[in-house]
């Protein structure tokens, strides 16, 4: 069998519009509401491992004899009707051939393999039906079926599926190497294919595929005012390695920070850019200050080809564990960091008024430095000078991985440097973008 399938692949491949797409975990429907039948046995997409893939298969077709109702109805009672045998089928229990699906209704999908997946019902409407995975189901996740009116006023069949890899082993094979993922996508575009001409449709399209990869494996699950802020897409990899910081010690002394600039090995910078100016007076709404500073706390001035960050958002900024993902080449580098103050005061500084907001970050055991960097956002009121500074003091960790100690010692300095210069550049440009152009000349 499995022979065969591969045989019908290589010369009966269905043509498809193809998109894919990394994503960010913004939108996720909700997948642990409560669902129809025994919960213990129900493999949600959080039982799953390695990235989320949202897969998005349609076609188009006019002319039909059977209406989406009709063909739904005509699917439900024998889903082999538009399955490719040759790939899959599925069984049912001899008391539930009889009835249509329905909720709760528990199905077996054959595969050419050892991978065939128990399915339960876990919605029904006249023009769709949903399945939920169960336990020992290569994946782990929903597909659902439907059909109804396209843009364009004609029909489409369409199936949706939101699935990780049910186990480790099968993560090999469905998401390091792409083998099982088009397997599927040989299946449900054969099944596309086959849905119109049982509805005895005439077919407009070719079968479309979008196709949504989430890397936020740790964060399903997890309720969606808990789902980490991302500065930037960032690597599972580094989400993962957020949920380990709470606990990790620093890997200096913090309350020694100011005497280290004068020491060996540690190094003291000091960068500012000039913001848009205001009218002198008190930050104004909307305006150069408050704009630098929402950015500031957002961590947005990173550049992202050179630093992501991942953090809870609904964590106070003074409480804050930050994952950075430093990126050089092809290397990702996860750099774990804690908010060690936050500023917001009113000074005096060579008799002139100067208005502060500002915050910290201090480095954690298997950091690459270690040292603290500051970040600023100034604005004097006599004149309605506004800045962004960075003050860093830092200097290299010890670094166990010999390839890496090396790495570092080559480029780590000239990268540092770059980060700074390209934050406070790219902080102008995003305040410039924002602020209305003439409140520079106020």
């Amino acid at each position: 069998m499995l022979f065969v399938t591969s045989v019908r692949y290589l010369f009966t491949r269905v043509p498809l519009y193809r998109r894919d797409r990394t994503s960010e975990a913004g939108s996720l429907p909700d997948f642990e509401r409560d669902l129809p039948g025994g919960p213990s046995t129900v493999q949600r997409v959080a039982d799953g491992t390695g990235a989320l893939y949202h897969r998005h298969f349609w076609i188009d077709f006019t002319d039909a004899e059977l209406g989406p109702e009709e063909l739904i109805s005509t699917l439900a009672d024998d889903l082999n009707s538009a399955a490719p045998d040759e790939m899959s089928t599925f069984e049912r229990d001899d008391d539930e051939r009889s009835r249509s699906l329905q909720v709760g209704a528990e199905l077996v999908v054959r595969l050419p393999g050892p991978w065939d997946g128990p399915v339960r019902v876990i919605d029904r409407t006249p023009t769709s039906f949903r399945f939920a995975t169960l336990a020992g189901h290569m994946e782990a996740g929903e597909i659902e079926f439907r059909c109804g009116p396209s843009p364009s006023g004609r029909q489409r069949f369409e199936i949706e599926t939101w699935a990780r890899s049910g186990d480790p082993r099968f993560r090999v094979l469905y998401d390091t190497l792409p083998l099982a993922r088009e397997a599927q996508a040989y299946m449900w575009s054969h099944f596309c294919t086959r849905a119109p001409k049982l509805a005895g449709g005439i077919v407009m399209s070719n079968v479309a595929v979008n196709t949504e990869r989430y890397d936020i494996g740790p964060w399903l699950g997890v309720a969606a005012d808990r789902r980490p802020a991302v500065t930037a897409p960032v690597s599972g990899r580094a989400t993962r390695a957020l949920l380990e910081l709470p606990g990790r010690p620093y890997n200096f002394d913090p309350d020694d920070v100011g005497t280290h600039a004068c020491e060996d090995g540690w190094h003291s910078d000091d960068y500012r850019v000039t913001l848009p100016r205001e009218a002198p007076g008190p930050p104004v709404d909307g305006g150069s200050w408050t704009v630098a500073r929402e950015l500031c706390e957002a961590y947005a001035f990173a550049d992202p080809g050179l630093v992501r960050a991942v953090y809870f958002a609904d964590v106070s900024l003074g409480e804050r564990e930050m994952l950075l993902e430093g990126r050089f080449l092809f290397l990702r580098f996860p750099l774990g960091v804690r908010v060690g103050e936050v500023v917001d005061r009113s000074d005096v500084v060579d008799g002139r008024p100067l208005r502060c907001w500002g915050w910290n970050y201090r480095t954690l055991a298997g950091h690459l430095e270690r040292g603290q960097m500051d970040f600023e956002v100034r604005k004097w009121i006599d004149t309605g000078d506004v800045e962004f500074r960075i003050h860093a003091c830092s200097s290299p960790a010890h670094i166990p991985n010999p390839v890496h100690r090396f790495g570092f010692w080559i480029f780590g300095r000239t990268l540092q440097v770059r980060f700074a210069r390209r934050s406070v550049a790219r902080m102008r440009r995003l305040v410039e973008r924002r602020v209305p152009q003439h409140q520079d000349a106020a």
